[in-house]
């Protein structure tokens, strides 16, 4: 097996990694809001985390073997492969941002749980948070685009 295959192994094993951890988030923002107590929303928010992990790692994986990759190929330089940094780095911004709004949303129905102050009406505002929602959602279009530009190479 060459450094190349290796390098490709690497890189789809990460991409993998990368989009389950975003299907382990989406299914999560989605049944959290569908949950009536306050301790179920937690819980189920509470499984964001490891997809958070995923994300990361398979993230990281995948963007050191797409950087491996492109210096056995020569890429670096090509458009495409630069839009596609550059979109999946605000991609990880965004998720960030709206892994963190959730995370506060979680740590607010565990205090909502434990009996500590606080509605359920907040809580319920939270979960429908539109700014959280958009975050999260761009995030999703903008890696599903650096995966287009991946298969796509437009100009290579």
């Amino acid at each position: 097996m060459s450094g190349y295959q290796i390098g490709i192994l690497f890189h789809l094993v990460g991409v993998i990694l990368f989009f389950a951890g975003i299907a382990v988030a989406g299914v999560v923002a989605t049944a959290a809001p569908r949950r009536e107590k306050p301790s179920e929303v937690a819980l189920i928010l509470g499984l964001a985390r490891y997809g958070a992990i995923m994300l990361g790692v398979g993230g990281l994986v995948l963007l050191l073997a797409g950087f491996y990759l492109s210096g056995k190929i020569d890429g670096y330089g090509q458009r495409w492969l630069e839009i596609s940094i550059l979109l999946f780095v605000v991609a990880l911004v965004l998720g960030a941002w709206g892994g963190r709004r959730s995370r506060k949303t979680r740590e607010y129905a565990e205090s909502l749980a434990d009996g500590g102050e606080g509605d359920e009406a907040t809580l319920r505002t939270m979960l429908a948070n539109r700014t959280t929602w958009a975050m999260h959602w761009a995030s999703v279009v903008l890696a599903v685009a650096v995966l287009v530009l991946m298969i796509w190479q437009p100009g290579a």
